[in-house]
């Protein structure tokens, strides 16, 4: 059902001995045939204010990667960290959205008294000649107050809108400006204007991270959400909510069952999905998942794709930067519909790469 092929190194450091540079957060899109290209950050440490999206390329359908550096010359706006994942839309132009926070001082990051963030903002940035250079990021006017997170791709809907999915972040007090939220970012001009009239998940004690898109042959479109319970302190199973109006109107969260974190699903054919998923704090790895999904969250398949680390519990962010060894996996689909390539950043020899497996599914 689920063959591993091959693992495939994106980017690792190739002197760590004399410079620390960790990757983290990458996103991938297919620009041409047999041509893929990867966004990712790259700093010193986790939450480093140094921290810089760079790109690497293959033209061999992921199997070799060249990497050609940051895509801006310096740090926008003193931002750090920041993250941006692409998409390729119909005009085929690059889409990078994404967000980042407005840093003073190196040494401080998350406020450890309240586990409130510093001000960001969400941003995009495009390229319109295959990734080899971008605009400047430019800040998405949002009605609504607070930095969402936006950590991964929008897509393109059948009907041309362009939505993303963001859940709130806690300012720097540790409140929630717009309530613990879960909002969509909707385009119908590829980009160039935003609104953020819909909500697809809330919650007075419940906050939503890691949220990611996909939408099925049929036009119904899912979201996965890590879930964590800030009353109880504990993180939840993974829920999916899911609109039957492009994004309009959504249900209320459908329990999976699956006690993952970060995850991420892809439309493989009919009512099958790939799900992939880290477990951090049992069975620890990254699961790769074949799913019949009607009404309810069916596994029909399973297998572990990673899990060359150890158990973490994760509660809250402040857990997040000394804690989190893997995460932000995503499945690409490399060739018909039958080979993908999983992709995810991991500690492996004290230092973060950003890694993949090529697999092949079979139903």
């Amino acid at each position: 059902m689920i063959e591993i092929k091959e693992k495939v190194v994106i980017f690792e450091n190739p002197i760590p001995n004399l410079v620390s540079r960790h990757a983290y957060f990458p996103g991938l899109t297919k620009i041409s045939e047999g041509d893929i290209i990867a966004l990712f950050s790259i700093g010193e440490a986790f939450e480093s204010m140094n921290s810089r999206i760079c790109i690497s390329r293959s033209t061999d359908e992921g199997k070799t990667w060249n990497f050609e550096g940051a895509i801006f010359k310096d740090t926008f706006n003193n931002m750090g960290p920041c993250t941006l994942k692409p998409t390729l839309l119909d005009n085929n132009s690059i889409i990078a959205i994404g967000y980042g926070f407005y840093r003073d001082n190196p040494e401080v990051f998350i406020n450890l008294k309240t586990g409130g963030l510093p001000k960001g903002v969400n941003v995009v940035s495009f390229s319109y000649n295959r990734g080899k250079s971008w605009t400047l990021p430019e800040t998405i006017p949002l009605s609504r107050p607070g930095l969402f997170e936006i950590s991964g791709p929008c897509i393109q809907l059948k009907d041309g809108d362009i939505i993303a999915s963001g859940t709130s972040f806690p300012d720097w007090e540790g409140k929630y400006p717009s309530g613990k939220i879960g909002v969509i970012l909707r385009s119908k001009d590829n980009g160039m204007s935003w609104d953020d009239n819909t909500i697809f998940f809330s919650s007075r004690d419940i906050v939503a991270y890691e949220s990611r898109l996909c939408q099925m042959d049929d036009g119904r479109v899912l979201v996965m959400l890590w879930l964590y319970d800030e009353k109880n302190k504990r993180n939840l199973t993974n829920h999916i909510v899911v609109s039957y109006d492009n994004g309009f109107s959504w249900s209320e969260p459908i329990d999976t069952g699956i006690f993952g974190q970060a995850s991420n699903l892809l439309h493989l054919d009919k009512n099958l999905l790939l799900s992939i998923h880290c477990f951090r704090e049992k069975d620890v790895g990254l699961y790769l998942n074949i799913v019949e999904f009607k009404d309810s969250w069916n596994v029909i398949f399973s297998k572990k794709i990673w899990g060359n680390t150890e158990g973490r519990e994760i509660k809250g962010l402040k857990d997040m930067g000394k804690s989190l060894k893997f995460g932000q996996p995503s499945i690409f689909p490399v060739k018909d519909n039958k080979e993908f390539l999983v992709v995810f950043w991991a500690v492996e020899d004290c230092i973060s790469k950003i890694l993949g497996y090529r697999v092949c599914i079979g139903v």
